[in-house]
């Protein structure tokens, strides 16, 4: 691909947006055009759960003319998404069949983990000042009109990260009924947000020492332009290159928020040249990030200007175009993996030698079966989380995992990905499901995927069945239709051996390949 126009679409809470780029190898991705609708779904879908038929004749009207745009460009790459607008909508189904008629469009609703991911791929695409920051305690907030994600990234890697409620929009709207009864609503605003971030900082920061906060999100221009224009912060003058900064130290920013919460949303609006309704937004992000430097005692907060349309233009650029990320998110994910199973007490030396030996038996089985780098990740997810389910109950351990799995996000894999690593953990003994009792969930391929990947966990898993880690090491090898397992070990592994053969018959259903555990004695 030499170079290609690409269209990214975000049907969001406030306003639906199409942003135009050009993507190179060369020069990288430069956005061409911009348009923007205001569309009023998370109005709706935060106060009644419901979207009106106004409301979608406005949606698909204003898509009609992003086609136009589209054609005038020649582009035939695009992604369209929605988020929690129509995600938490009762009728997003018919919302969604009445816009793919009338326009051609097939929206995909995204699940907040795929949302945010979007957005970490833009920001992490190219070298920049984002690799220096992550490498101390950095707090990315991405504030959106639902909710807003708090991410914890520390030497290099994220370590956790927590969806919360909060969204500008849904305060708003969530508040409004509240308004009239109060003489000040600023203090009603304040209360709202502060519970459930403190709640955050006593849960996911204790020991983490916050330095440096990255704002994302759709508010972040209109900010822009209201520092910009009172000389606030770094943002004017450029620095002694030149180049603009995008910081204001904690100070600066007690000065800005005190100047933007003494305006009303009408004189905010004239100034930036935008709708009531958008300036009215200002107030509850404004506070959130108001609140987030008093609760991790950040030293600087950077203004990113990422928007979820970036994000797929570089997700597009990053499979078509074959980029590649300056910043693995492959780790980050198995880091995250890591803390949850900390979180659940999991015991880390069988979990790292089950670990190791479940990828050996992946790493012989791949190649003949059709596994991929993807598929890897995910059966490395489940065995670092195959034990959570312990510490609830060890009656039902497989059932206790699946449920913790099913109620955390891990940034970084689907929501679909998320249920297959479920899946995979839900059986850890017992038969497996047939597919006709998962087929509303899963297509047959990624049925059989979780199937072997559940194979091949059980029979990691049965190697150290102890927890007494007896094998120093273990040696798989592939010939014709036998997986031999050589485990090096002086100990009796009569138990480790019994629970083998106990999977072993599944294990050969379902790869048609008999495994064998042999015992070489290393004095």
């Amino acid at each position: 691909m030499a170079v290609t126009t690409f269209a990214a679409i975000d049907v969001g809470s406030h306003e639906t947006t199409l942003r135009i780029y050009e993507i190179s190898k060369k020069n990288g991705i430069h956005q061409l055009d911009y348009v923007h609708h205001s569309s009023g779904l998370g109005y709706e879908t935060y106060s009644t759960k419901h979207i009106s038929y106004p409301t979608v004749e406005k949606l698909c009207k204003a898509l009609n003319g992003f086609s136009l745009k589209m054609k005038e460009y020649g582009i035939s790459d695009y992604m369209i998404i929605a988020t929690s607008a129509l995600r938490e909508a009762n009728n997003n189904m018919m919302v969604l069949d009445q816009v793919r008629q009338r326009t051609g469009f097939q929206i995909k609703i995204l699940s907040n983990s795929e949302q945010r991911f979007l957005c970490y791929k833009s920001i992490a695409l190219t070298p920049n000042s984002f690799h220096k920051l992550i490498q101390k305690g950095t707090l990315l907030a991405d504030v959106g009109g639902g909710s807003i994600q708090l991410s914890i990234f520390d030497k290099n890697a994220l370590t956790d990260t927590q969806n919360i409620l909060l969204g500008a929009l849904r305060i708003q709207e969530v508040l409004q009924d509240m308004k009239n009864r109060t003489d000040n609503y600023q203090n009603l605003v304040y209360e709202h947000i502060a519970h459930d971030l403190h709640a955050f900082a006593n849960h996911h920061l204790k020991d983490v020492k916050v330095r440096n906060i990255i704002a994302v999100g759709n508010q972040l221009h209109n900010f822009v332009t209201y520092l910009s224009n009172h000389n606030f912060g770094n943002l004017i003058p450029t620095d002694s290159r030149g180049s603009k900064k995008d910081s204001v130290n904690r100070e600066e920013y007690d000065i800005f928020y005190r100047s933007i919460i003494s305006q009303s949303p009408e004189e905010l609006g004239r100034e930036l040249k935008i709708s009531v309704e958008k300036a009215s937004l200002l107030l509850p992000t404004a506070m959130i990030y108001h609140i987030l430097f008093e609760i991790t005692g950040a030293e600087q907060m950077w203004l990113s200007g990422i928007t979820i349309c970036d994000g797929m233009a570089a997700d597009f650029a990053e499979r078509k175009a074959k980029f590649t990320p300056a910043h693995s998110f492959a780790d980050d994910i198995l880091t995250t993996s890591r803390k949850i199973a900390d979180r659940y007490q999991c015991r880390l030396n069988h979990t790292s030698v089950v670990e190791t030996n479940a990828l050996k038996i992946f790493d012989a089985l791949k190649r003949r079966n059709n596994l991929t780098r993807q598929d890897r990740l995910l059966l490395q997810i489940a065995v670092i989380l195959h034990n959570c389910g312990a510490y609830i109950n060890l009656n039902d351990i497989g059932e206790n995992t699946y449920k913790i799995v099913t109620s955390t996000e891990i940034i970084g894999i689907s929501h679909k990905q998320r249920m297959m690593v479920a899946n995979i953990l839900r059986y850890p003994i017992y038969r497996f499901p047939e597919y006709q009792e998962m087929k509303e969930m899963f297509q047959p391929d990624e049925y059989i995927k979780i199937t072997k990947l559940n194979a091949i966990l059980r029979l990691a898993d049965s190697m150290d069945r102890s927890h007494r880690q007896k094998f120093g090491k273990a040696t798989m090898v592939l010939r014709n239709n036998t997986l031999y397992i050589t485990g090096h070990t002086i100990y009796d592994i009569t138990l480790e051996q019994g629970v083998f053969s106990n999977y072993a018959t599944y294990f050969e259903e379902v790869f048609g390949i008999h495994p064998v555990l042999k015992q070489k004695k290393d004095f």
